[in-house]
């Protein structure tokens, strides 16, 4: 399992959630993604400055990191990480809930593990219980002063069980140092892992190596061999659009804010452009013309029936909404004439009034992507 870049994927996915006020969980599922990712990519966005005091994306730092190749924006992470005195790693170990009000000093036992690992051989690998195990024998107290195993109150969320004294050192320091090694340490770059099938996750790796990228982020400089972010988007006439990897995260951090956001798959990330979409897109002060200017750049072509769309929206807002009982209200009575005599004319139900029919059953999408090459973005209200 070579240590990769997703972490730079994942980043740009949660600061474009934080911008539109989307619930952070979302990136639980995204691909390549690991449970434990989440409170430590939040916690890393704050170690790196790139969120302002009221926990949204900074603008400025926020375009600096998302602009910055890949290689530098992995370097400028995995060096606020290593320098930070806020992030504590202990409290990130999943199992683990520190209670009461005793201190850890986060940032040397960070550096400790940090100088282990740098004199390990290049290329070697290490079995992580071996490893662990020779901490326990030369460094036991690594993390504790003084060897104090009583004072600090952890409990173990599985069993509810509070983890003093030397005899749980396994599943309190040798659990942080596995952490360390199978979570941050490979998330930002500096780890291989070896795992026993591919089915396997990172946290229940065996073995562990210096990866290509270690030499040059644990000596304070920038990894090369990163692949270009030079990937055009995928927009379609329905007005999804797709969004490869390696597109710029620049790009895909604007895109989401103007799109609804759809399922991710397993190569791109996915959108789609609707009339709500867009309306939250301008309360944020972004306008049309800048989505226009982005997918001109950004695509490898967009149809003319999505620019039209975007055009028409802009001046006369939504024209057609598509409800959750399957009635479609349109803006005109001209509108729903050419819709009779379009393809979707054998989706339709009999008429509510001159602006309104019944949708059949199970034809609602297929309407609305009718409606999209016609040059009408229209939208299904949930909930009424």
């Amino acid at each position: 399992m070579p240590a990769d870049d997703s972490l730079l994927d994942h980043i740009c996915t949660l600061l474009a959630a934080l911008r539109l006020n989307l619930p952070s969980p979302l990136l639980g599922k995204a691909p390549r993604a690991r449970a434990e990712l989440l409170p430590f990519a939040i916690s890393l966005l704050r170690t790196a400055n790139l969120l302002d005091p009221a926990g949204l994306p900074d603008v400025e730092a926020t375009r600096a990191h998302l602009e910055a190749e890949r290689g530098a924006a992995l370097a400028q992470l995995f060096a606020a990480w290593r320098a930070s005195e806020a992030h504590n790693d202990l409290h990130h170990v999943p199992h683990l809930q520190p209670e009461g009000e005793w201190h850890n000093d986060p940032l040397g036992t960070r550096l400790f593990v940090l100088s282990l690992v740098s004199a390990l051989p290049a290329a070697a690998w290490w079995s992580l219980s071996a490893f662990l195990a020779d901490v326990r024998r030369d460094f036991p107290d690594f993390q504790r002063p003084a060897g104090d195993y009583d004072s600090w109150f952890i409990r173990d969320k599985r069993t509810g069980e509070f983890l003093r004294g030397f005899e749980h050192w396994e599943v309190v320091d040798g659990a942080l140092i596995r952490y360390l090694i199978t979570g941050p340490l490979h998330w930002l770059g500096v780890l291989d892992l070896a795992v026993p099938d591919e089915d396997t996750p990172s946290r229940d790796a065996t073995a562990f190596r210096l990866s290509g990228w270690a030499a040059q982020l644990l000596g304070n400089g920038t990894p090369s061999n990163f692949q270009l972010e030079n990937v055009p988007l995928h927009v379609r006439s329905d007005g999804r659009v797709s969004v490869p990897f390696l597109a710029p995260r620049a790009v895909r951090y604007q895109i989401a804010r103007f799109c609804q956001w759809e399922e991710p798959t397993s190569h791109e990330y996915r959108y789609r452009l609707t009339p709500h979409s867009l309306e939250q897109a301008l309360d944020q002060g972004l306008q049309i013309r800048h989505l226009q200017t982005l997918l001109a750049r950004a695509a490898s072509n967009v149809p003319p029936n999505v620019v039209k769309a975007l055009a028409r929206w802009e001046q006369r807002g939504t024209e057609a909404r598509l409800q959750p009982a399957l009635i479609l209200r349109l803006g005109s009575p001209e509108l729903l004439q050419t819709l009779r005599t379009s393809r979707a004319a054998r989706f339709l139900g009999d008429p509510l009034g001159p602006t309104t029919v019944i949708v059949k059953p199970g034809a609602g999408e297929k309407v609305l992507a009718i409606l999209a090459e016609m040059g009408y973005l229209g939208e299904i209200i949930e909930g009424g």
